[in-house]
């Protein structure tokens, strides 16, 4: 009686095991299911804020729309992509999604560097006079230090944006990407280490700095 005893006990914690097992699995399954759909919807998103790009240069270039116009569509856009990209943090790129999300960024950085450039070339045209600053940093990194520098200067950038504004213009491109336009920058600027920071497309700050000394490249 012992030996079916346990032999029944034995049935009943294999089905439950197994039972456990099928219902993980599903339930990966569906998460992963519902991963996949997420990054197509901001794959989609990207694809589309490329195209809105390219069409508000010609927009504001060819339609004579104002420089006060044409100055707040810039920062809103800005903002726009800032809080698109940001969407990417929602996934794991360890994931099955990784190089999924590698293009993604890949994307956003274009569209950063395009935003860029027609903020140079509206401030020219318009005389205006906010300041732009382009935070090159290396995406994924291993190093620990470099990692360590980066968040500590993401939030210095984060400060003296809340703290100025619209009269500053911040736009964050991943430098590691092996992106063809970014490298060029690079090279342009003699920028060798990330991150570094090219204020008003003058002045290049590699390694950490404080609110109070950036503050003082826009005097």
């Amino acid at each position: 009686m012992n030996l079916r005893g346990n032999k029944g006990a034995f049935w009943q914690a294999l089905v439950f095991t197994i039972v456990v097992f099928a219902l993980g699995m599903a339930l990966g399954l569906f998460i992963e299911s519902n991963r996949a759909d997420r990054v197509h919807d901001v794959l989609l998103q990207a694809e589309i804020s490329l195209l809105d790009e390219q069409l508000r240069n010609r927009v504001v270039e060819d339609l004579g729309v104002g420089c006060s116009e044409a100055r707040e569509s810039t920062f809103a856009f800005a903002d726009r992509i800032f809080e698109e990209a940001q969407r990417l943090e929602d996934f794991d790129s360890s994931s099955t999604f990784g190089d999924a999300l590698t293009v993604l960024h890949k994307r956003y950085d274009l569209l950063r560097l395009m935003l860029w450039s027609e903020a140079v070339r509206l401030r020219d045209y318009c005389g205006d006079d906010y300041h732009t600053l382009v935070y090159l940093f290396a995406y994924e990194t291993q190093d620990i230090t470099q990692a360590g520098e980066q968040k500590a200067l993401s939030r210095v950038l984060l400060d003296l944006k809340e703290a100025h504004g619209d009269e500053v213009l911040l736009i964050p491109i991943a430098g590691n990407l092996n992106i063809a336009s970014v490298d060029l920058v690079k090279e342009a600027h003699g920028i060798t280490s990330l991150p570094a920071i090219v204020v008003d497309e003058r002045q290049v700050i590699e390694g950490l700095i404080s609110v109070g000394d950036l503050e003082g490249y826009f005097r």
